[in-house]
């Protein structure tokens, strides 16, 4: 993985230290928000062997969006500085799909609501991994269900 040239941080409002996560400074440490991002971090941690450094969780309407920062293991760095960015990517994509049920209970137990669907991207620079819940209430999910169409083009 590239490193960080000596004296330079991360982002104002992201703190690090010693592999711990925080969530963004205005986030309370007690708030469901940084309780998921928390949380997320843990089940990745326990399914890869190395977590995140830097999450934060949105949640707008039907839909929650956790970005993660500094996650990918230095054998993913590796394979991607050798050119295997596609396969680095997958392999990410794949792994999420494996720990889908400890990801969705997060979620599902600190917002109160049920997740209908789970989607997650990977890409090595920057360093990043998202991962979007839609929440059951969807709109989407009812043209889907329903009529079979939407407003989309």
């Amino acid at each position: 993985m590239p490193h960080r040239a000596q004296g330079t941080g991360p982002p104002i409002g992201w703190f690090c230290k010693n592999r711990r996560v925080e969530t963004n400074p205005e986030d309370r440490p007690d708030s469901r928000l940084a309780v998921v991002s928390r949380e997320i971090v843990g089940v990745l941690k326990e399914g890869v062997g190395r977590g995140p450094t830097k999450a934060r969780t949105y949640v707008h309407d039907d839909s929650v969006l956790v970005l993660l920062r500094e996650g990918h293991t230095r054998s993913e760095g590796t394979m991607f500085e050798g050119g295997a960015e596609r396969a680095v990517a997958q392999g990410r994509v794949d792994l999420t799909e494996l720990i889908r049920a400890p990801l969705i209970e997060v979620i599902e137990r600190n917002l109160g609501r049920k997740v209908a669907g789970f989607m997650s991207s990977s890409v090595q620079h920057p360093d990043l991994l998202a991962l979007v819940f839609v929440l059951d209430s969807s709109p989407l999910l009812e043209l889907v269900e329903g009529e079979g169409s939407d407003s989309a083009g």
